[in-house]
């Protein structure tokens, strides 16, 4: 049986490495996907023979080599996650920057070029683009683009607002920029709040959906005849009916963390004149 187990976990593996080595595909193909899913594939296999070695039941065998191909992606959601909220502050930022400069007695564009050296780092080559447009296409056609590169609600608002007191030749422009500046920054401010306590709740969620599993592996090691019963097929379709409930309960927990996706205000596509709608 244990021959059996390790043989078909190790044979699923080989089988999803060829199914990501040679599944034809229409688009380019990701450099980042191959690595990504060698990762993976390593993980669910140490996972894998791991919770073999401890508890010998197929069923948590077979979850674990899943939760394991499941770790790259996972961190990957992290590491984006932690970016949006650096973009958010970033443009807190440059809101702030553009109100100093024109305060200083620079132009909208002067100002963006400034930016582009000066500014925050991550957003420093979108910035360059940005001076880069303006010049070229002119500043409204220019935020339109910034704003559908970066594809942030903040970005919108900076891009709407600067491109409305342009059109519209406001001379206070200051004093907008200064009220952006700080809408933005007490947005940013909201949603660095916000994903604080999601990740509270997510980690609220893990703990309560690994809670059980870890009792279970901690029964079976000091007192492996209690759960014997498990040890029967029976036994096996029960605890793959509580991992899908677990499962289930998890999902649900992490679904009603989720805070609401913000509304964006610019096309997330370019509109047929090439300007703004």
């Amino acid at each position: 049986m244990t021959a059996l187990t390790l043989g078909a976990v190790a044979g699923l593996g080989l089988l999803l490495i060829c199914m990501g080595l040679t599944r034809p595909t229409a688009l380019p193909p990701d450099p980042g996907r191959l690595p990504q899913l060698t990762a993976g594939v390593a993980v669910g296999l140490v996972a894998a023979v791991g919770v073999w070695l401890v508890c010998g039941w197929p069923v948590f065998t077979l979850a674990a080599l899943a939760a394991g191909l499941l770790v790259p992606r996972w961190w990957a959601h992290r590491a984006e996650t932690a970016a949006l909220a650096s973009r958010s502050e970033a443009i807190a930022e440059i809101a702030a920057g553009l109100r100093d400069a024109v305060r200083g007695g620079l132009g909208v564009t002067d100002a963006l070029g400034g930016l582009a050296r000066w500014g925050p780092v991550a957003l420093r080559p979108a910035l360059g683009q940005l001076a880069a447009d303006a010049a070229a296409v002119g500043l409204p056609s220019a935020l339109e683009g910034f704003a559908r590169r970066l594809a942030d609600p903040l970005a919108d608002v900076l891009a709407a607002t600067l491109a409305l007191n342009h059109r519209l030749g406001g001379r206070n422009l200051s004093q907008v920029l200064d009220d952006l500046a700080a809408a933005i920054h007490a947005e940013a401010h909201t949603l660095r709040e916000v994903r604080a306590r999601q990740a509270q709740q997510r980690l609220s969620a893990r703990l309560v959906a690994a809670a059980p599993l870890v009792i279970l592996l901690a029964i079976r090691q000091t007192n492996p005849a209690y759960l014997a019963p498990f040890d029967t097929p029976a036994g096996q379709a029960v605890l793959a009916v509580a991992l899908l409930l677990i499962l289930v309960g998890y999902g649900a927990m992490v679904r009603l963390a989720r805070p609401p996706a913000g509304t964006r205000l610019l096309p997330t596509h370019p509109t047929p004149g090439g300007g703004q709608p």
